[in-house]
């Protein structure tokens, strides 16, 4: 049985950082922080992420990057460097799904990477089934 490296969304990212994560997505959370499986996360995701414990979290600017920071210098954390074929996919993506960029980015990385997707987007879920990329969806 291969061991799928992950990849998280920004919803993902949100439950785990303000420690809200569900019982289900504790384990590949602890794997990354144990430094027990690669995970990855995009730049865009340190963005939205960043915006939204700002803004929907009432975290302050300096602790909300710190958070982010703690968690993208551990080892097993992966940012890949995200090139013009990533672009063109994502804007297709977009052009298809008609999803949000990060979203379309997220797909890109997962299908040429071959990583299963944790998300709490629906839309972003239904994508994903669509063109064959792993995910493990929970609804919030």
């Amino acid at each position: 049985m291969v061991a799928h490296k992950y990849l998280f969304d920004t919803g993902f990212l949100i439950l785990a950082l303000t420690d809200s994560l569900p019982e289900k997505w504790s384990r590949p959370w602890n794997e990354m922080i144990k430094q027990e499986r690669l995970c990855y996360i995009i730049e865009p995701v340190v963005m939205e992420t960043y915006y939204q414990l700002m803004t929907k979290k009432g975290m302050d600017r300096e602790s909300a990057k710190d958070l982010i920071m703690k968690i993208k210098s551990l080892p097993s954390v992966q940012i890949p460097h995200l090139d013009d074929n990533d672009s063109f996919r994502a804007a297709l993506y977009h052009v298809r799904f008609n999803l949000s960029f990060v979203d379309c980015f997220l797909l890109a990385i997962a299908n040429k990477l071959k990583l299963k997707i944790y998300t709490t987007d629906e839309s972003l879920k239904m994508a994903a089934k669509k063109i064959n990329v792993l995910y493990d969806y929970l609804p919030i």
